[in-house]
């Protein structure tokens, strides 16, 4: 049983790993098959018989990907190196224990979200459709005024400005942008609901950043928007995916009625 660095000798058969829990470890998939992060921000774990056991991620985000104590107990010990760690994520069965070990030498934490549903979308499931709101992928002209919302989004979760200090938070949202993975829907010309992908692989997409002004909550917008923009973006992934903290039931509901069900459990251990 060893550990050692992702390698490109390695990434099929980390990707091969990863893709046997395909809404558990989208980010991490994505992050490794687009070359989002440096292949040596990842580690692997082997098991005796030399086969790959355990996947983590080691960067801004620790992201466990295991279901074997041995690899969280080696990925926990390399947490000791984490610098600027801003969040622990994954699966509540690899995170918890993992949480658990490394807790008695990390920095205490902001938050600890012990319980995100994790739910996912297939077609079949779905109960709205494109006709039932004219929702648009968002223009790069409109990115200044999506900026605020994402950010006022944000805060509300994660109890902090996104903006402040000082950060690239509008250069991200304007590459997201650009990528053609921000929605948003009109009312009148008023911004009345937005949601963007956040990781894609060949067999989800994860939700993120959905979002409804205050303002322009209980009229059915969110549901009819949600429902319309997820039969698009089911004609360009299989499946869609997102997790959600359990006590935003107003999310879990809206999730429900376009036809999500949970199909697992995230945890999250967040930093200042």
């Amino acid at each position: 049983m060893s550990v050692e660095v992702l390698s490109q000798a390695t990434v099929g058969a980390a990707l091969a790993y990863l893709a046997r829990r395909p809404y558990d470890h989208v980010y991490a998939h994505w992050l490794i098959a687009e070359r989002c992060a440096a292949y040596d921000d990842f580690v692997l774990w082997r098991d005796a018989a030399g086969a790959i056991a355990g996947v983590c991620f080691f960067g801004p985000q620790v992201i466990p990907c295991t279901d074997s104590p041995a690899a969280l107990g080696a990925f926990a010990a390399l947490a000791r190196q984490a610098r600027a760690l801003r969040m622990i994520v994954g699966s509540r069965d690899a995170v918890e224990p993992f949480w658990a070990m490394a807790s008695t030498f990390l920095p205490k934490p902001s938050a600890v979200r012990t319980s995100q549903p994790l739910f996912k979308l297939e077609r079949s499931a779905l109960r709205f459709s494109r006709f039932d709101a004219s929702v648009r992928r968002a223009a790069p002209d409109e990115v200044d005024e999506l900026v605020p919302h994402s950010a006022r989004m944000i805060a509300g979760e994660l109890g902090s400005d996104p903006r402040q200090p000082s950060s690239d938070f509008r250069a991200r949202t304007a590459r997201i942008v650009a990528a053609r993975w921000w929605w948003r829907y009109r009312v009148n010309g008023k911004l009345a609901f937005m949601c963007n992908v956040g990781s894609a692989t060949p067999y989800t997409a994860q939700l993120q950043g959905v979002w409804s002004p205050p303002e322009m909550r209980r009229h059915g917008y969110a549901t009819r928007a949600l429902g319309a923009i997820c039969d698009h973006l089911l004609d360009e992934h299989p499946t869609l995916c997102l997790f959600v903290n359990d006590f935003n039931r107003s999310a879990m509901a809206l999730y429900e009625r376009v036809g999500f069900s949970r199909t697992g459990e995230f945890q999250s251990v967040l930093f200042s």
